[in-house]
């Protein structure tokens, strides 16, 4: 297995993973909607084989499909989600899937997201959808479900760049975070073992903090005073039904238990909070703020 298709590659964990693959050996097809964008052309100097194109128009990548051995399938974020939002997601998952059983894909690494079998109770077609799809496609394959990423906290949703840490969950409600680094060097790892890890589901998260831990966090390796803003949860269904039933969804279930022994079998430290706000956090929420200056 040595060629791979990686979709959303100018995302944070398509990139983490397209490169994680380049310094490996692995020949990478990078799949973008803007070939000229800085991070696709960041991507090409490294070594990828850029491919313009979308899932949403899938006939027009039958050929790259034919090509490789591998896909890693991530779906494009959506930030305001609702119940068609989440239809055209899971219409795009099973639609790649059929592409690549079609044209002789190997195996697939679909990219899910913690708890999306306990979304399936309010979100009836979604990621885990796509996941029971795989499944019953008789394709190779294997499910990762990335945490919190922690580069999330520089959406400006969090409001770091305006002094504040908006939050939607109950203040004391610890919940798993990962780096998208550690996504991709998973990834990678998969794909190196592909065959052991055929028909596996993966949750994959490191450290668990309450919003209080983070703001605490942020606040000690900022050397700054933080606003805690805490978003009823009214408001939340206001902006989005379907996010507002994700924080209920947690505050009252939690997630299941990560399996931190298996993953450590394979990546023995995951990046932790403090670690990566060393190695990145400090310098890039420091970036925000001065962006809005």
């Amino acid at each position: 297995m040595k060629k791979i298709l990686v979709t959303g590659a100018t995302g944070k964990q398509g990139s983490a993973t397209a490169y994680e693959l380049l310094k490996n050996n692995f020949e990478v097809y990078a799949l973008t909607r803007n070939p000229h964008s800085p991070e696709a052309l960041n991507l090409e100097k490294a070594g990828a084989f850029l491919v313009k194109g979308d899932l949403e128009d899938i006939e027009g990548l039958r050929e790259i499909f034919k090509k490789v051995d591998g896909l890693y399938l991530v779906l494009p974020p959506v930030w305001v989600s609702s119940r068609e939002t989440d239809e055209k997601e899971a219409d795009a998952g099973i639609q790649a899937i059929n592409l690549a059983k079609e044209q002789g894909v190997e195996f697939v690494l679909y990219s899910s997201v913690l708890g999306s079998d306990k979304q399936e109770l309010f979100r009836p077609r979604f990621k885990f959808t796509i996941e029971k799809y795989l499944w019953e496609s008789g394709l190779q394959g294997a499910v990762i479900r990335p945490a919190s990423f922690m580069e999330n906290l520089l959406l400006p949703s969090f409001g770091l760049a305006e002094g504040n840490f908006i939050n939607p969950l109950s203040e004391e409600k610890a919940v798993p975070w990962v780096a998208t680094s550690d996504i991709g060097a998973f990834a990678r790892i998969i794909f190196q073992n592909y065959k052991e890890f055929d028909g596996k589901t993966v949750d994959f998260g490191g450290e668990s903090l309450t919003p209080k831990q983070v703001l605490n966090l942020l606040e000690e390796k900022l050397s700054q005073r933080i606003n805690f803003v805490q978003v009823p949860l009214e408001v939340l269904y206001q902006q989005s039904e379907t996010f507002a039933k994700l924080v209920e969804m947690i505050d009252k279930e939690g997630y299941d238990p990560i399996d931190h022994k298996f993953i450590s079998s394979w990546i023995p430290k995951l990046t932790g909070f403090a670690q990566w706000m060393d190695e990145t956090g400090i310098k890039k929420i420091k970036e925000l703020g001065s962006e809005g200056n």
